[in-house]
C-alpha cells in the first residue's frame, strides 16, 4: 500500500475509533507504520486486547495498518 493510501487509512481507521486526525498526523502515523517491528506490533496488540485505554492513537493506527498491510494466510484449501 502507498504512502497516501495508507494516510486515507488511517485518517477513516482513527474515525472508527471516534476521533478526527489531520492530514500531517495522519502521514505521522505511516512513518510509524513503517518503523514499527513485528514484536512492536504484537505488544501494542496484546496490550490493547488487556486495556485498550492505554494504547496511544498512534501506537493503534500504525499496529492496524501494519497488520492490515500483511499478505492474507492461505486459505485451507491450499494445505
Amino acid at each position: 500500500m502507498d504512502d497516501e493510501r495508507a494516510a486515507e487509512l488511517a485518517v477513516a481507521l482513527a474515525a472508527l475509533a471516534g476521533r478526527e486526525i489531520g492530514a500531517d498526523e495522519a502521514r505521522a502515523v505511516v512513518v510509524h507504520t513503517r518503523a514499527l517491528t513485528p514484536a512492536r506490533a504484537n505488544a501494542v496488540w496484546a496490550r490493547h486486547r488487556r486495556a485498550p485505554r492505554t494504547v496511544s492513537l498512534r501506537d493503534y493506527l500504525a499496529m492496524t495498518l501494519r497488520f492490515t498491510a500483511q499478505d492474507p494466510p492461505p486459505s485451507g484449501g491450499d494445505r
